[in-house]
């Protein structure tokens, strides 16, 4: 840095330095960031020419206005990826955890046990209505009965899995 810039910002630093220290300590209420605050602002000006130092006081306290700026700017950037990374961690579930898997087994082979007491037509209606999600009429057809005859068949079977797996109270 040349000898010049050096002493321009010697006395830019005794001319503003009180100023720019009370004028952080009000808005951010913490002597470390006032401080880093200030020093930011005379690192600043050290990357602008020697005309826009000398102008005036406005100068230096737009600079420092900015400052403060960026700074609420970063915070909340800081603030919304840190609760944006909270919601996805919530909502995270370690699919390999053993105990899910084993009791993911566990339910599947109690589902199966139960669908396997149900009477043949009514377990295949269940299961190609609730699991494969086909469409009433279709399975209708093709079984040769009426829509009314699947769904009391589908009823049947929701009633009597309810009961098994303590739907009703």
């Amino acid at each position: 840095m040349e000898a010049t810039k050096v002493s321009d910002l010697v006395l830019l630093s005794r001319e503003y330095r009180p100023a720019l220290m009370a004028f952080f300590l009000r808005r951010v209420h913490d002597h470390a960031e006032a401080e880093d605050l200030t020093q930011e602002v005379f690192v600043r000006l050290t990357n602008h020419s020697a005309d826009d130092v000398e102008c005036s006081s406005a100068y230096v306290f737009q600079v420092a206005s900015n400052l403060l700026k960026d700074r609420v700017r970063r915070y909340r950037t800081r603030l919304d990826y840190r609760s944006s990374i909270g919601e996805i961690e919530s909502h995270y579930v370690d699919q390999l955890d053993p105990f899910r898997v084993t009791a993911a087994k566990d339910s599947i082979a109690a589902m199966c046990k139960a669908l396997g007491e149900l009477n043949d037509i009514t377990r295949q209606v269940f299961v190609l209505y609730r699991l494969e999600g086909m469409n009433k009429a279709v399975i209708a057809d093709s079984f040769g009965l009426s829509i009314s005859s699947i769904e009391k068949h589908i009823t049947k079977a929701t009633v009597f899995l309810t009961r098994r797996f303590g739907g009703e109270q």
